[in-house]
């Protein structure tokens, strides 16, 4: 990292990540280097307990010696300010509470470490609240969901294809290449094909893996625990777990929705529907009343906004529905 003022970013968000400030000076110092995320990546990993990057490259006691000296001598506070509209907001960027000297002291090895290693050894792509694409050297397309995050070698294609999913949801139309077989990782996922198009979709608890074409191997890493996918087929590889279970999917499903921006419900239940506008509108939705689960919907929506979805939804069904926030709820 640059500076003090940099850590103490992201550890303010790593303290408190829903408030709106700190996720505002987050965005805005991640987009100011690309390599600044996979060094937020990196300490958030070690927030939560990941184990710390190999240190023999550097003299992390001489480093940790200089950077303490350093914030010594710091102020205790420096303001930031941000104009939204006509109102101002200021806040407060404060001095690192000694508690934190070990999450410092990491950040400095990471720094460190990224120079000794190489900070352009890959690309980092990623999303927000947008979708957005990206062109492989070897003719592959990435379609990246929003608050996605995906990690591409600068060598890609030179000994292997091999592609990180690090967060979030991408699809992946793959280029033929026989001899060099195209690979994606997710967290304790590994996903191998030749040539096909699939989706891919690392959330809370499990990955998810879809073929839409093609023929795809999902395993858990370090197991020979596997599965085949052809299309229409969908796997769920839940975390901390060797079970693989699959689906098959005959009818128009929802889960390419986000890349084609088309919601399609062939009379399907409202149980169903609810999960479908969670993931594509990112809301939660609640069904109040459990008779309605098994209500029936025939319909489909062309990149619509979420409210007029739900206006469609409760003439059709004659039901009362309520939007408040990222709440809905069906009664």
């Amino acid at each position: 990292m640059n500076s003090k003022t940099d850590i103490d970013i992201v550890i303010r968000y790593l303290e408190n990540p829903d408030n709106e400030q700190c996720k505002r000076l987050l965005n805005d110092w991640i987009q100011e280097d690309p390599a600044n995320l996979d060094i937020f990546l990196d300490m958030r990993d070690m927030w939560h307990g990941d184990p710390l990057p190999a240190a023999s490259a550097f003299d992390t006691q001489g480093q940790w010696a200089q950077l303490s000296s350093t914030l010594d001598k710091l102020p205790t506070s420096q303001p930031v300010t941000e104009t939204v509209a006509v109102q101002q907001t200021t806040a407060k960027v404060k001095k690192i509470p000694y508690r934190y000297w070990w999450a410092a002291a990491a950040v400095t090895g990471i720094a460190v470490a990224m120079a000794f290693l190489g900070p352009g050894s890959y690309k980092t792509y990623a999303t927000h609240q947008q979708i957005d694409s990206v062109r492989l050297n070897d003719g592959s397309m990435i379609y990246l969901n929003a608050n996605t995050v995906v990690k591409v070698p600068r060598k890609f294609g030179e000994t292997d294809r091999k592609v990180t999913i690090a967060q979030g949801e991408a699809f992946f139309d793959v280029a033929q290449r026989p001899s060099q077989p195209f690979t994606v990782e997710a967290p304790d996922v590994d996903i191998r094909v030749l040539g096909t198009s699939f989706n891919v979709k690392s959330a809370d608890k499990d990955v998810q893996v879809f073929v839409q074409s093609g023929k795809v191997s999902a395993a858990f890493k370090n197991s020979d625990k596997n599965v085949i996918l052809t299309p229409g087929l969908e796997a769920r590889l839940p975390y901390n777990s060797r079970d693989i279970s699959t689906t098959t999917h005959t009818k128009a499903n929802n889960i390419l929705a986000w890349k084609t921006r088309c919601l399609v419900f062939d009379e399907s239940p409202l149980s169903d529907v609810a999960v479908a506008l969670e993931d594509y509108y990112h809301v939660k939705v609640n069904i109040n009343d459990p008779k309605l689960a098994d209500a029936r919907l025939l319909a489909t929506f062309r990149n619509l906004p979420l409210d007029e979805v739900l206006d469609i939804i409760r003439k059709a069904l004659q039901i009362n529905i309520k939007h408040e926030g990222n709440l809905v709820e069906f009664y």
